[in-house]
């Protein structure tokens, strides 16, 4: 049971998730939840969907709540319709590991954006628009807004990548309005221009999408494959689903 009391939209939301993939939503608390900014994050257990949230919060709120639902829909894409999941080698360092489940996140963050607007609640929180507008301002200015958030080049390069790849879902896949399609538009805009070797990248990542129906757990699965490939991760990790995980 969680100390919190939470809107009846979230409350029912988080009771289609269990009946529908017959696992209990356990929400946890935690000071260390990765990324700085994150309200929550996933954290795989084969019995229960565990949402991990950012302990010292007090009072939840529509931010807060949404981040939630976010984090429960990849346990329910998983669960639910046997989405694909990286089973890690032994000999994979932790970096690698983080490196992976980012891959895997830019992805997956595309598919809960799409339920999750389905079911109520906006694709994007509260601030995403304002960040985005950050980094615009930065890219045009030329700031690296993303060193930031870690030591590592190569996560960094792929967080770059990984905020391409949300943005252009959202062009993509959803009925935005003026205002929004027009500062994510600008966004993938100077992103081209501004890091050009991570466009590079993302574009390839953009077109495999594309080319599978990321919607369906076989397309994913073959996208998580070529992309890990195109990043030549692929010998480091297993694509599996939770069926094969019960083997």
């Amino acid at each position: 049971m969680h100390r919190f009391e939470f809107s009846e939209k979230l409350e029912e939301y988080i009771t289609k998730i269990e009946r529908e993939t017959e696992r209990k939503v356990r929400i946890l608390e935690s000071p260390k939840l990765g990324l700085k900014g994150m309200w929550a994050g996933f954290r795989f257990h084969p019995d229960f969907i565990i949402v991990i949230i950012r302990s010292g919060i007090n009072k939840p709120d529509e931010t807060l709540e949404r981040s939630i639902a976010h984090e429960a829909t990849h346990g329910y894409i998983l669960f639910k319709y046997e989405y694909c999941m990286a089973e890690f080698n032994e000999s994979v360092t932790d970096n690698d590991r983080k490196d992976i489940q980012l891959i895997f996140t830019m992805v997956d963050d595309v598919v809960v954006n799409k339920i999750m607007s389905r079911n109520g609640f906006m694709p994007f929180g509260s601030e995403y628009l304002n960040v985005v507008q950050k980094e615009i301002d930065a890219m045009i200015s030329g700031q690296d807004f993303y060193r930031q958030f870690s030591d590592d080049l190569l996560f960094d390069d792929l967080l770059m990548i990984s905020r391409y790849i949300i943005a252009w879902g959202f062009l993509e896949y959803f009925g935005l309005n003026k205002y929004e399609f027009e500062i994510i538009k600008k966004f993938t805009d100077v992103f081209k221009y501004a890091y050009p070797m991570q466009y590079k990248i993302a574009d390839k990542i953009k077109h495999i999408i594309i080319a599978n129906d990321i919607f369906t757990s076989e397309g994913h699965c073959k996208s998580m494959d070529e992309i890990l490939k195109l990043l030549k991760f692929n010998n480091l990790v297993k694509i599996i689903t939770i069926a094969d995980f019960k083997k």
